[in-house]
């Protein structure tokens, strides 16, 4: 695989020795292999080469949007009659 589109953030797939498992992309070193961090707890290896990477997954930008949340409060109202007015218990 190339390894030119990837940066650090993504999440590769990594097939070392036959054994598969996911990681984090934390940057390259000269030499053109990948420093990662295994997500898996049982994986110790560290880095890897462009032939070992099986898959490529980019890290997503945030979507741009609304920044406050009360914004779109609309959205969020399911209108549950939750709110009839005389500030008492029911019952």
């Amino acid at each position: 695989m190339r390894t030119a589109p990837i940066e650090p953030g993504d999440i590769v797939e990594v097939d070392k020795k036959g054994r598969r498992f996911f990681a984090l992309v934390l940057g390259f070193d000269r030499d053109g292999t990948v420093r990662i961090e295994p997500v898996c707890r049982g994986v110790s290896w560290r880095s890897a080469g462009a032939r070992e990477l099986v898959r490529h997954w980019k890290k997503a930008a945030r979507r741009r949007g609304a920044r406050d949340p009360t914004q779109n409060e609309s959205q969020l109202d399911l209108d549950l009659g939750l709110d009839d007015g005389d500030g008492g218990d029911a019952g």
